[in-house]
């Protein structure tokens, strides 16, 4: 199942241990593993609680990072098609280090940017912190199967998968 959450703030630095707050709270969607990252500036902070499904090894560990860019991908779902993308991205060069749907849609996303949404069949909710554009980039599955909650807050954005760690966020 998987949750995501983070805040965008363009104000102060990003608040990690209100992200962490909120990554505890939807614990129960990902018993197997627990992240938070800060981008460089402290602009942006995304968490992540795993459940490991495609891929079970440390390397599927998200928030998950592109080596290339820098940018930043926490997701919650499955990408049906993932492998064939990433026989795609590894005719085009990319190299992986995970056996994870999360890395080929960090390539796709390198490679056209929120283009990269056309090319994903399955059920998602993701955050990417472009880390060149300094934007963070919301997105789910077209039927809406994954939840996406967020909030404007007077300094930026805060997000999750549930609403009840959402509202108890100091910006909301």
């Amino acid at each position: 199942m998987c949750g995501i959450a983070g805040e965008l703030n363009w104000v102060f630095r990003a608040n990690r241990e209100a992200v962490d707050v909120m990554v505890h709270g939807i614990a129960h969607r990902g018993p197997d593993d627990r992240g938070l990252w800060s981008s460089p500036n402290g602009t942006c902070a995304l968490g992540h609680a795993r459940l490991s499904i495609v891929d079970l090894s440390p390397a599927g560990h998200q928030p998950m990072l592109d080596p290339n860019n820098g940018n930043a991908i926490v997701f919650n779902g499955e990408i049906y098609n993932f492998q064939s993308l990433r026989k795609d991205c590894e005719a085009a060069g990319d190299v992986f280090k995970s056996r994870s749907d999360t890395e080929v849609i960090l390539a796709l996303y390198r490679r056209h940017s929120i283009g990269c949404l056309k090319f994903l069949r399955g059920m998602f909710a993701l955050a990417i912190w472009d880390d060149q554009r300094q934007q963070l980039f919301l997105a789910r599955d077209r039927v809406g199967k994954k939840p996406l909650n967020y909030a404007v807050t007077k300094a930026g954005l805060a997000f999750c998968s549930e609403l009840h760690p959402l509202s108890r966020h100091p910006g909301v």
